[in-house]
C-alpha cells in the first residue's frame, strides 16, 4: 500500500501494488510525462496542471501486505481514511461504505495522515 502526493494541493492518491512501490512510482510519472491519465493520480496531475515531484518528495509506503483480499481490504480503509480527512484526490473515488470504517477509534498509526 502506498500514497502519492500531489505538490501542489497536497491531496494524495492511495494505492497497491505487488511490485515495488518505486517502480508503481515510475509507472505513474511515465503516465503524467506521456500525457496519458491512465491512473487516477495521472489524471488528476495532468487536468488540473498541478506539479508532482520524485519519489523522497511524494512517495510514502503505507503498509506492506500480500496481493490479494488482505491488501484489497487495506486499500480500501486507506482510500476511506483519506477521503474522510478531505486529503483524497478527487479523481479517486471512496465508494466503500463499510461500517466498520465508521468506527471513532481508528489507530493514529494507520492513518499516516500529515
Amino acid at each position: 500500500m502506498y500514497q502519492l502526493k500531489c505538490n501542489t494541493c497536497n491531496c494524495t492518491y492511495v494505492g497497491q501494488s505487488g511490485r515495488p512501490v518505486t517502480t508503481r512510482h515510475r509507472e505513474h510519472l511515465c503516465y503524467i510525462r506521456n500525457n496519458n491519465p491512465t491512473s487516477a493520480y495521472a489524471m488528476h496531475i495532468l487536468d488540473n496542471r498541478h506539479e508532482f515531484g520524485p519519489a523522497k518528495e511524494t512517495l510514502k509506503l503505507l503498509k506492506s501486505c500480500s496481493k490479494g483480499n488482505r491488501m484489497n481490504c487495506w486499500e480500501s480503509l486507506f482510500i476511506h481514511i483519506h477521503h474522510k480527512h478531505n486529503i483524497l484526490i478527487g479523481e479517486q473515488q471512496a465508494i466503500d461504505t463499510n461500517p466498520l470504517y465508521e468506527l471513532e477509534s481508528i489507530p493514529c498509526d494507520l492513518m499516516h495522515v500529515p
